[in-house]
């Protein structure tokens, strides 16, 4: 077909796709019928591309040859075009490569969106903080050869038909490690998989619980904020009466890890729990998210035990997670929950779908019957160890209290406030003592430090932050609240 020819064929259709050489699609509009040429068509229509961020800076353009193809022009109508974007900087040209948008120009509006173009992250990014925050730091399993090892071996496993409450050699192994590291009598088919504690408790608490929930005053933060949406009443678990449990559907406990010290329920107090919660017909969810890290002291029944050897299992749910040992990145978890409430909970998972992957479900049930599980916790406890011995050794912290697994370090409101944003600008981050309690209660102000989250040698350096941070702010009469 002749230039001529072309020339007087109507209009490309408006929003008529251009092939880039990329395979990616992009809109372009040519009147046939105007009086400006084609090639300065084609020239405004690319920078209107590029303006835009339809096309990106680096991003090539399709060859001249397919786009004069595609759009019935002259090739000799595409590389005029081009030569002059060329000129003008928006394009460039290299020998034996394609025609790019100059990688120089200034990113467009639509460039900046991060919906629009994901961010370049590394493949392993290196950790340019210390978290201290209870629930939270810990080294990466994701770098752990025996994490790593259990991955690989999951991909070549078929984990066979998939159970939305959990494959079963996930949950045999759960019941197993149970066995093994709590001593805990559990079976495999009152398990239910979860993406973590959080996710366990919003699939409990939709799932049959009415009437309001009581926390604990203090209590672990997290646990209010998955129950945002819930009418929550601070419970003195040290101090029940009956008539506590009126309009109670549930209360949700951290036995073995009290905020904000840290310290463990007594069996007395447990008791004495079980038995208010039984009279008042109220159901005991036990948020046992960190049992493990109790790894130089007895280990104390659990509630769900404990209501086992009472014959009442259905008094207790227990709720479970891996993803303190193996940080966040790898968010799993589980609900223990026996009887009728169990199997509501079966009938909401299985209407919902699993958890999460059963690959990953796989990768953790071989890393729990590797051991490697149990060599993380043995690990842990020398981490502990050596924490407790830099504690011992770095001198007098104003208002350190030192009971449990965490340290709190008790202040007013405004230096609290302050030593937060202090430490964070340098790159450590703890908890704040304020957020466990309820607003309506006498709050009490400080930060909250898990000591064992990191090596020795980092904790001290960062006690030491601490400390050099304490004294001017405790002596500046003019410390105020952050903005």
């Amino acid at each position: 077909m002749s230039s001529a020819h072309r020339g007087a064929q109507s209009s490309v259709p408006a929003g008529t796709v251009l092939p880039r050489a990329d395979g990616i699609a992009l809109p372009i509009d040519i009147d046939r019928g105007a009086s400006v040429p084609l090639p300065d068509q084609l020239v405004a229509e690319i920078r209107r591309l590029i303006a835009t961020g339809a096309v990106r800076p680096g991003e090539p353009v399709p060859a001249s040859r397919r786009l004069a193809a595609y759009l019935d022009v002259s090739r000799g109508t595409v590389e005029t075009a081009y030569a002059q974007l060329v000129v003008e900087g928006f394009l460039i040209t290299a020998e034996r490569s394609a025609t790019r948008v100059n990688p120089e120009l200034p990113s467009t509006p639509h460039t900046r969106n991060p919906g629009m173009r994901p961010p370049q992250v590394p493949r392993r990014r290196l950790r340019s903080f210390v978290d201290l925050r209870p629930g939270f730091g810990g080294d990466n399993p994701l770098q752990e050869p025996a994490f790593r090892r259990a991955w690989r071996d999951s991909l070549d496993i078929d984990p066979g038909p998939i159970d939305p409450l959990g494959q079963p050699q996930t949950r045999w192994a759960i019941a197993d490690h149970l066995r093994l590291t709590r001593g805990m009598s559990v079976d495999p088919d009152d398990i239910i998989l979860t993406s973590g504690s959080r996710d366990g408790l919003r699939l409990l608490l939709t799932t049959g619980v009415d009437g309001a929930i009581g926390v604990e005053n203090p209590g672990f933060p997290g646990l209010r904020q998955a129950m945002s949406d819930r009418d929550l009443r601070p419970v003195d678990t040290a101090q029940l009466a009956e008539d506590t449990t009126e309009s109670l559907g549930a209360v949700v406990v951290t036995p073995n890890h009290q905020f904000p010290h840290g310290t463990t329920m007594p069996i007395d107090r447990r008791v004495r729990l079980l038995e208010w919660a039984q009279a008042g017909g109220v159901i005991v969810i036990e948020d046992d998210y960190d049992s493990e890290a109790r790894y130089a002291r007895t280990v104390v029944p659990t509630l769900y035990d404990l209501a086992v050897s009472t014959n009442a299992p259905a008094q207790v749910v227990h709720i479970g997670t891996f993803s303190t040992l193996l940080t966040s990145a790898v968010s799993t978890g589980y609900i223990i929950a026996h009887g009728d409430l169990g199997h509501r909970l079966s009938t909401m998972r299985t209407a919902l779908g699993p958890a999460f992957s059963p690959v990953m479900q796989t990768a953790i049930a071989s890393y729990l019957t590797s051991g490697g599980l149990r060599r993380r916790i043995s690990r842990g406890r020398r981490r502990l160890r050596a924490a407790e011995a830099v504690v011992a050794d770095a001198g007098e912290i104003p208002g350190l209290a030192h009971e449990g697994r965490t340290l709190v370090i008790e202040t007013t409101e405004s230096i609290a406030a302050r030593l937060r944003s202090e430490l964070a600008e340098r790159g450590i981050l703890v908890a704040s003592l304020a957020a466990g309690w309820s607003a309506d209660s006498d709050v009490r102000h400080g930060i909250v430090i898990a000591h064992s989250n990191v090596e020795a040698a980092v904790l001290h350096q960062a006690l030491e932050t601490v400390q050099s941070l304490l004294g001017p702010l405790a002596g500046d009469d003019r410390a105020g609240p952050v903005e």
